[in-house]
């Protein structure tokens, strides 16, 4: 065996031994980014779930309150119950496109989104398209969210810059937050949440309502 066939088998052993060397370090890698995708996966499941809830008890609430009751506000300063409804829709449809989701079809995101949702909210009053434009928003906001997948990257859209995923939990807290508001809106002019409708007791009575909001 010649010296230059004695370098060449000694380059390939040099190479093996490289890849073996390393095959534990890539799997570990491999298992890291997979468990953290995993876990990404989880949580998005977990808010989409949650957001999903809070909408279902909006969309009831906006279907079980009567259409003369829309305008009413507890003051003039404050947003009436049509525009809490198309409040909390308007940030559903317009927030996803932000962290890089398509926008709603036909919609065109312009540089004043508060501005549009502000126009909104004057606008779309009626109960029926409140309540489509409710509907519309929380089918678009579970795809939406879907479909982002780089959490961890900082935007700036108001405030300091955030990570997506803060935005995700914003979102649904802020589906809470006028959910409460509804709750009391309604409770104001006699509407009871229908999750919170009495139960039928054992001897035929109407029991205790099962949720207090």
């Amino acid at each position: 065996m010649n010296r230059r066939t004695v370098l060449r088998h000694a380059a390939v052993l040099g190479v093996f031994c490289t890849v073996i060397s390393l095959a534990p370090v890539l799997a570990n890698e491999q298992e890291e980014k997979g468990e953290m995708e995993m876990e990404t996966s989880s949580e998005v499941t977990a808010i989409l779930k949650n957001l999903a809830e809070a909408g279902d008890k909006l969309m009831s609430l906006a279907e079980a309150t009567p259409e003369d009751k829309f305008a009413w506000a507890p003051t003039d300063e404050v947003r009436t119950i049509s525009e809490v409804y198309i409040h909390a829709a308007g940030v559903n449809l317009l927030l996803p496109s932000a962290l890089g989701a398509a926008p709603p079809e036909g919609l065109e995101v312009t540089d004043s989104p508060f501005a549009l949702l502000a126009e909104w909210e004057k606008n779309i009053t009626g109960k029926e398209e409140v309540v489509a434009k409710l509907a519309e928003s929380l089918e678009y906001v579970h795809h939406a969210l879907g479909s982002i997948k780089d959490l961890d990257t900082e935007v700036t859209l108001f405030g300091p810059p955030a990570p997506k995923r803060s935005y995700f939990l914003l979102l649904m807290a802020h589906a809470h937050e006028h959910l409460g508001q509804s709750i009391a809106y309604a409770r104001s002019v006699g509407v009871v949440p229908p999750w919170s409708q009495p139960l039928p007791s054992d001897d035929g009575g109407d029991g205790d309502d099962d949720d207090d909001s």
